[in-house]
């Protein structure tokens, strides 16, 4: 009995000791630094959160985004998507690519980078464009079609987001000309597609599909900032499970004629979008505002900022918000409760990279 009991001891105080020896699992910070004498070469930086190390990737083209394996790009030299690596190394991306013939290509990636949608769209001999929609794990695994999409003359479909916590994928049948001018991205036509099951089905979103407005998807909920007709944006907000619509009425701004760049909390309590003008000697001038979704309510957060606004994303539980600008790039910080603003790093927050 004391020889067993010592064995196990011996076998407890291994496996205590092998668990201690598991290092921590590596994470970096990614940022996109652009040089103003040469904007279309930008450097990517990954910076590891456990040593402080930095490695620098010159790179170029667009539609960077992270997920587990690295930043995916679009290379604007020979059009093919490429994977940048923490170690800094450039490959062709494992298993998405253009095919000769290929109109165009788009995705969009899971919050915790894990999970990536894309679309590639093929233009026929008419012209129209036919679009194939594709899923896969970071990895590679799990790699399915969700929907071979008729062909449509001058629109493509492209994923817009993944609805967090769900088997859902937010569509857009995106038409190649935009319907008016402004300078942040509208969207018209969304639909989502449910790939839970084997079979993938598709379904209209809540609240009527002619807006061309700003949308922002939570966990449960789907918000749309629709112009007032007293000026500024009021907010709609619909359930994406029951279709239940409520409105949080505009702010008076009506010196403030485009509003965009919605993103909502990860726990669907808070919001932010810029409203921006745009005319005038002094170009872009852009304010923040803040929806309390639970309140139902919207306000102002910042002075006015001389330039275009993208809020990037929410940090320190909520209390603070990330965002860049058009003219500068770089990252800054807003602290919600009292509106100061600090430059946190001069090349663009892309997102974080945890090694799995």
């Amino acid at each position: 009995m004391q020889r067993l009991l010592l064995i196990l001891s011996l076998l407890c105080c291994a496996w205590l000791a092998q668990a201690q020896a598991v290092p921590p699992p590596q994470r970096w910070d990614l940022f996109l630094l652009r040089d103003s004498s040469d904007a279309d070469r930008p450097t990517l930086g990954f910076v590891n959160l456990l040593s402080g190390e930095v490695t620098e990737v010159a790179v170029q083209g667009s539609q960077f985004g992270v997920t587990t394996l690295g930043v995916i790009y679009l290379d604007s030299d020979d059009r093919t998507v490429k994977l940048a690596e923490a170690d800094g190394t450039i490959r062709n991306h494992p298993f998405i690519a253009l095919a000769p013939g290929d109109h165009s290509i788009d995705w969009i990636i899971a919050a915790d980078g894990a999970r990536i949608a894309w679309t590639v769209a093929r233009q026929l001999a008419d012209e129209s464009l036919a679009t194939t929609t594709w899923l896969a794990n970071s990895d590679g695994n799990q790699l399915r079609e969700l929907l071979a999409d008729r062909p449509r003359a001058g629109i493509r479909l492209r994923p817009v987001a993944f609805r967090p916590q769900s088997e859902q994928l937010i569509m857009e049948a995106h038409a190649s000309e935009g319907i008016e001018a402004s300078p942040y991205r509208l969207r018209a036509g969304l639909f989502a597609l449910d790939f839970a099951a084997d079979e993938v089905s598709s379904r209209a979103l809540p609240g009527e599909q002619d807006c061309y407005c700003a949308f922002g998807i939570g966990a449960d909920a789907m918000l749309r900032l629709r112009q007032a007709s007293a000026g500024g944006f009021a907010v709609e907000v619909f359930a994406l499970e029951s279709s239940q619509a409520r409105l949080i009425e505009a702010l008076p701004l009506a010196d403030y004629p485009y509003a965009g760049n919605l993103i909502v909390s990860a726990d669907g309590s808070l919001a932010v979008y810029a409203l921006s003008q745009t005319a005038g000697d002094t170009g872009a001038r852009t304010v923040l505002a803040r929806i309390d979704l639970i309140a139902a309510r919207q306000e102002i957060i910042s002075r006015p900022i001389p330039a275009l606004i993208r809020p990037l994303a929410f940090s320190e539980d909520n209390s603070a918000l990330l965002f860049t600008t058009a003219s500068e790039g770089g990252t800054w910080k807003l602290r919600l409760a009292d509106g100061t603003i600090n430059k946190v790093a001069d090349g663009v927050y892309l997102g974080r990279m945890t090694d799995r």
